[in-house]
């Protein structure tokens, strides 16, 4: 499946898909509204959504079918976060900017959870935005795998 396949199969069914990932969001931003643009990206591309240091490793490993989703809040910028799945290599990444700059979880299964600044060091778990995105990591992974890889599996 090509990713221009695989960006149609996500627009066909891009109302479920985007209803249930802003459901999701509210679990940790109840009183907020975002704007979806959910897209599928490229291994080039990756090093656009992923700490500097880390993408270095990752190229070849990281695969052509992953996606990204931007969750833009219609009234607080602060609320604004970015979801990276990357299927081949199981993880999950969210990326957001928090008071001391920009904080990335990096999430696997099991609860592996690693935090990283834009510049991809490892940082403690930010107060702010630190057990949202942690919860946020738990139930986006299994809808992201079941919906992405089962789309995979079936073309």
């Amino acid at each position: 499946m090509s990713n221009t396949d695989l960006e149609r199969l996500l627009y066909t069914v891009k109302a479920d898909f985007q209803t249930e990932a802003a459901n999701i969001a509210a679990l940790a931003f109840p009183q907020t509204e975002f704007r979806l643009l959910a897209r599928i990206i490229g291994s080039t591309h990756a090093g656009l959504v992923l700490p500097k240091n880390q993408f270095k490793l990752l190229p070849s490993k990281i695969g052509n079918y992953n996606l990204t989703i931007n969750f833009k809040s219609q009234n607080h910028a602060l609320e604004n976060f970015q979801v990276n799945f990357f299927p081949k290599i199981n993880t999950l990444t969210l990326l957001a900017y928090y008071k001391d700059g920009t904080a990335n979880l990096r999430y696997q299964p099991d609860n592996n959870y690693n935090w990283f600044n834009a510049r991809g060091y490892e940082i403690t778990r930010p107060d702010s935005i630190g057990e949202k995105f942690e919860l946020l990591a738990r139930e986006f992974y299994p809808f992201f795998e079941e919906f992405f890889l089962e789309q995979l599996n079936h073309s």
